[in-house]
């Protein structure tokens, strides 16, 4: 097959911290990857849409092929539930002449796609939100949170950031004489750049931005906590409590037995493994011998593939990971 002939498709997995967009061909081969901001549309709007584009663009820029040429786009992104700037994302793709070859799903549907390819089981993803969402096999759905960063969702990276950065503001005094509590107040002076606290307010006119910030804090905090901090171990603990009521919910709600319990794991907070470490304390005395399910195959590729399917292309991910093994 010459390269003119082949069929090209991109899929894009967008969270609220960092978005990856992948090219590849009908026949599996990865053509092009990269690693961009955060591209949540509820979060950052109508910057979001143009770091999309720009990303589209410069995928098909380093394969040497323009927007004609491209056989199907996929995007599976956070904050897809702002049906505005989802509408207004649809209109910028018609407007480069690739809308009718365009799929705009939730990124918790590609990774409920990749994790739980059968069409049923538990998924938790935890990243700068939390949705987790259950399914039977006879088709009984449950979700769980996800209704946003500022909603009340407890136990995402934004959630625990925001919770360490309140803790600092009321603590002040002891900064001195508290060492717990002094590296938190270094690590947040860290991720947002400032030399003192007051400074939190100002940052806080950058709304996007400060919503990553926030989430990123969670990295560092599930840090101290696994070294004995016991201001942030508290904080991940009380985290890590929540998500278990979330997941006992929906293991109540579908009627899975509480025994050799699965659970599909996606987003990069839950993906810690000291995070999962202190979730299966808080799961022990209902749930027994839980396993987790990860994948280091990206949500990408499955949101390409969803929309290859649109346009009547078979290509499966096992057509994707055999190539990159």
């Amino acid at each position: 097959m010459t390269l003119s002939k082949k069929e090209y498709i991109i899929g894009i997995d967008g969270g609220g911290s960092s978005t990856e967009g992948i090219i590849f061909s009908s026949d599996g081969n990865t053509l092009s990857k990269l690693i961009i901001e955060g591209t949540n549309l509820y979060v950052y709007k109508e910057n979001a849409i143009k770091s999309i584009i720009r990303l589209i663009d410069t995928l098909l820029e380093n394969v040497n092929i323009d927007y004609s040429n491209l056989t199907a786009l996929g995007l599976g992104l956070s904050g897809v539930s702002d049906l505005s700037m989802r509408d207004l994302l649809l209109r910028e793709l018609d407007k480069i002449g690739i809308g009718n070859k365009s799929l705009v799903v939730s990124d918790i549907e590609t990774a409920y796609q990749l994790l739980c390819p059968k069409g049923h089981g538990l998924l938790v993803s935890v990243g700068t939100g939390i949705v987790c969402m259950g399914r039977n096999e006879e088709g009984k759905s449950i979700k769980v949170a996800g209704k946003g960063y500022d909603k009340g969702d407890i136990g995402s990276g934004f959630w625990i950031g925001k919770k360490i950065i309140n803790y600092i503001l009321l603590n002040q005094s002891t900064l001195s004489i508290d060492r717990d509590i002094k590296d938190i107040y270094t690590l947040v002076m860290q991720i947002f750049n400032i030399s003192n606290i007051g400074s939190l307010n100002e940052v806080f006119d950058n709304e996007g931005d400060v919503v990553h910030k926030t989430a990123l804090l969670a990295k560092g905090t599930i840090e101290l906590a696994s070294k004995g901090n016991d201001v942030a171990l508290s904080v991940v603990q009380e985290a890590t409590t929540n998500v278990a009521e979330y997941i006992i919910y929906l293991i109540d709600e579908i009627g899975y037995e509480n025994n050799n319990i699965m659970i599909s794991a996606h987003g990069s907070i839950i993906k810690n493994e000291y995070y999962r470490q202190l979730l299966n304390d808080a799961l022990q005395f209902d749930l027994h011998n839980i396993r987790w399910i990860l994948s280091d195959v990206s949500t990408a590729y499955i949101a390409g593939i969803l929309s290859a399917k649109c346009r009547n292309i078979k290509i499966t991910i096992n057509d994707i990971v055999k190539n990159i093994n």
